[in-house]
């Protein structure tokens, strides 16, 4: 439920920022028109629609299930990789997570190292 949670926090902390951002666009777009009112060829432009004169529904936060990664799960891609060729890369990986196995690395890590493993023999 904690990783629920913390979705849910950023979630709120983008639409935050997206909400700031709208806002300062705004601003940036009703001072371009004042310059180009001041310096333009005279003829006014007419002021874009605010943030503020849009009504838009939030779209209320989605819930995203996150299937928990275990060492079991990570051993199988890691031991088909290396099964492919890639036991030299694979360590490399490891070592960069400061560890020569598996067992050493922190299961927070475990989707970051999946991703960089599942890289190995995509571009060939």
């Amino acid at each position: 439920m904690a990783e629920n949670s913390n979705l849910n926090k950023c979630f709120t902390a983008l639409m935050d920022a997206a909400d700031a951002l709208e806002t300062v666009a705004g601003k940036v777009a009703e001072a371009a028109c004042g310059l180009h009112t001041l310096f333009g060829d005279g003829v006014p432009v007419p002021r874009p629609e605010t943030a503020a004169s849009v009504a838009v529904e939030p779209e209320p936060p989605v819930m995203v299930e996150v299937k928990r990664l275990t060492v079991d799960d990570v051993r199988a891609v890691l031991s088909e990789k290396s099964r492919n060729g890639f036991t030299d890369a694979i360590r490399q990986i490891l070592a960069s997570y400061g560890s020569e196995n598996l067992s050493g690395i922190n299961p927070i890590h475990y989707q970051a190292l999946l991703a960089a493993v599942e890289k190995l023999g995509a571009g060939s």
